[in-house]
């Protein structure tokens, strides 16, 4: 089966790569046909280089791959979940293994919760309104999705905006229901002297957590015996825990605000438009201009996070032995678990940059900073233990509160500006606290030239980590588990990445290798450790688009190699497929894409799930992956609307069905999913 999927994915590839000869010089997609081209009404931007650079996006127009509605497929095409829509997710890909070690608990889910660096900033000349319903069935296990955004300019350089998110769903196995919410509320002012991005979101995230299905079962999803009677859906099969639950609760207050220093005068050109291929165009005219000398910035950002864990008896659970499903221990109260813990930080940077457009001598800018940070952390701590009225033993939580201060300063060379060549070199140093000590330098080049009809460049990109271990990796209590300086050293790690991109051919082939020493990780009873061991990995990366008159072909792949499987286990072999014909009906009005997704890796020892602590673990117990999973979807486009039509997961009703996506997870059985989104801009 394995190899049998392999070949399959490079026979794809070879007739995509046939189909396209003779055309390979392709042309870019069709853009849709509009009385008036959104791209005119709106300007976007998100903050990059610690909120002082203006990085202009593009809405996103496109028809392809509006039917992917996991979130988690857009952050990495290869995964480990608990299998629902919604739920926790690890990458099998080398490249997308950052992980958020703040508060290590919500690191899974950290995608369903927004965040100030995900912020499109808008300025718009009309008001500007998306809605976007989707929904999964089953009926009696729907799952349904709703979004509203809204945005509009109080004045020129004033706009504010808001957005409300929410995902329910019950998943197709039983306690595997996810319920998110989101909610944003954003403001910018960007004057010739002053600017301001200021932004307030609440996050909001329920799971059930299952614990999986129990082991004697899994035999229902690898050998299905409908005619029994037994199981017949899949909600009936049993799961460890039916009452056991996550919640997830996040505030977040961010304001950055900037003044410009100076000014000097250059010369801009008069125009600039963007050829067929993306290419700048310029005259030869040029119109003066007043830039800033240098640029003072402050970053204020609050946040708190929450996550609970609850099962709400445990009387129930235990067998002959006084054990219970998972968990081999008990430290606070064996009636219930009612673990609660809170992270709050609060952060200011002060920044100073001196713009590239001043220094006409040596042609780049400097950027220097220095940060505060001031976390809480609070977890639960040994319980007092009463009687009732009825001589019934009570359980009271005691919480344990710690709060630590830190400080740093660092700088970045950079050169942003400019047609064919970009770099950029960053340093912090973390010089105060409890990180005191702690480093981290990267850097970045990237290029893009004119190679006889093509545009093709090359680009190089690393760093150099040293961290101490966050709070709670090295401290934790709570009534399954605890661990106490359970972290000695610095975790270091050296990524370098670089590639070729040949935007014109519509292919990026990159190399990523990660070589680590002192490596954290979560050991195979779910606890953190820390190895002496160099690990070392690498990722070779092909990502490659087709299109043969209306036939498109979108494909990524990956091949990975790990010096440690046991400590850092990766899938030899990942791929993606998108196959699908676009075309147009009603006098080009109405538009078309009907195709097929394919997603594989080769069968690996990948993490399983711990739900008291959010985290995936080593475990060597059960292979996942060896299993194609296919979506056959239709998009359509008409006017400022886009639809679309899928059946998710269709290969399951007549492939082997061993498609569990982590242990004792499997993935969603078929399912019919559809969904719109409707844009307006007046």
């Amino acid at each position: 089966m394995k190899l049998n999927c392999i070949y399959l994915f490079l026979f794809l590839i070879s007739i995509n790569s046939t189909f396209a000869q003779g055309s390979f010089e392709e042309e870019p997609e069709e853009k849709e046909v509009e009385t008036v081209d959104v791209h005119d009404r709106f300007r976007n931007w998100v903050l990059i280089d610690n909120n002082t650079f203006i990085d202009s996006v593009a809405i996103d127009t496109t028809l392809a791959g509006f039917h992917v509605d996991n979130l988690s497929f857009k952050e990495s095409f290869s995964n480990t979940s608990t299998g629902n829509i919604g739920s926790p997710f690890t990458s099998n890909l080398l490249s997308n293994q950052e992980s958020f070690n703040e508060f290590i608990f919500v690191s899974n889910i950290k995608y369903l919760l927004n965040q100030p660096e995900d912020i499109v900033w808008f300025n718009t000349k009309t008001p500007f309104s998306e809605l976007t319903y989707r929904n999964g069935q089953p009926a009696r296990r729907k799952e349904e999705n709703f979004s509203a955004f809204f945005s509009t300019n109080v004045t020129k350089d004033f706009n504010f905006g808001a957005e409300y998110n929410t995902l329910s769903t019950q998943g197709m196995y039983n306690a595997q229901n996810v319920d998110v919410r989101n909610f944003k509320f954003f403001t910018s002012y960007v004057g010739e002297k002053y600017a301001i991005h200021s932004a307030f979101l609440y996050n909001k995230a329920l799971h059930l957590e299952s614990g999986g299905l129990l082991n004697a079962d899994h035999e229902y999803i690898t050998n299905p015996n409908p005619e029994s009677g037994d199981f017949s859906k899949p909600e009936d099969i049993p799961v460890e825990y039916q009452d056991a639950f996550s919640r997830v609760q996040n505030y977040n207050f961010f304001l950055s605000h900037s003044y410009n220093i100076g000014s000097i005068t250059i010369n801009k050109p008069a125009s600039e438009e963007l050829d067929s291929l993306g290419n700048v165009i310029k005259d030869d005219s040029f119109e003066p201009i007043s830039v800033p000398v240098s640029t003072i910035y402050h970053t204020l950002n609050a946040s708190t996070y929450r996550r609970s864990y609850n099962i709400d008896d445990l009387t129930n659970k235990y067998n002959d032995a006084g054990e219970i499903p998972i968990y081999d221990s008990i430290y606070i109260n064996p009636y219930e678990t009612m673990d609660s813990t809170t992270y709050t930080k609060l952060s200011n940077v002060f920044q100073i940059k001196f713009n590239e457009e001043a220094n006409s001598l040596l042609r780049f800018g400097l950027r220097a900073y220095i940060g505060n940070d001031i976390k809480t952390y609070m977890m639960p701590d040994e319980s007092i233990k009463d009687e009732d009225d009825n001589g019934d033993l009570v359980y009271t939580y005691q919480y344990q509160k710690e709060t630590l201060v830190t400080s740093y300063f660092g700088g970045q060379v950079f050169k942003n500006l400019g047609d064919n060549f970009w770099w950029n070199a960053d340093g912090r140093l973390y010089f105060q606290g409890y990180k005191a000590g702690d480093i981290h330098v990267s850097g970045e080049i990237n290029s893009l030239y004119r190679v006889f009809k093509d545009t093709a460049g090359i680009y190089a990109k690393g760093y150099l980590d040293l961290r101490s271990a966050e709070y709670f990796e090295d401290n934790y209590y709570s009534n399954h588990f605890q661990w106490e300086n359970a972290i000695s050293k610095q975790e270091k790690t050296i990524n370098l990445e670089a590639g070729i991109n040949i935007p014109t051919r519509r292919m990026k082939l990159s190399w990523q290798s990660k070589t680590m020493s002192d490596y954290i990780y979560w050991d195979q009873n779910a606890m953190p450790k820390q190895t002496t061991d160099v690990i070392s990995a690498f990722q070779i990366s092909l990502n490659k688009d087709f299109t043969a008159g209306p036939f498109h072909s979108n494909n990524k792949l990956a091949y990975q190699y790990s010096s440690n499987q046991e400590l850092y286990p990766v899938p030899d072999f990942a791929a993606f497929t998108s196959n699908y014909l676009n075309f147009y009906l009603a006098k080009r009005v109405l538009q078309f894409q009907v195709g097929v997704d394919v997603r594989y890796h080769t069968a690996f020892y990948a993490k399983a799930y711990m739900p008291a602590t959010g985290q995936f673990y080593l475990q060597s117990d059960q292979k996942i992956g060896n299993y194609p999973f296919m979506d056959f979807f239709i998009n359509m486009h008409l006017k400022r609307a886009n639809f679309y039509f899928k059946l998710d997961h269709f290969n399951e009703s007549f492939m082997d069905q061993n498609y569990f996506v982590s242990k004792g997870y499997p993935y969603q059985p078929m399912r019919i999913k559809y969904g719109i989104t409707w844009r307006f801009y007046d």
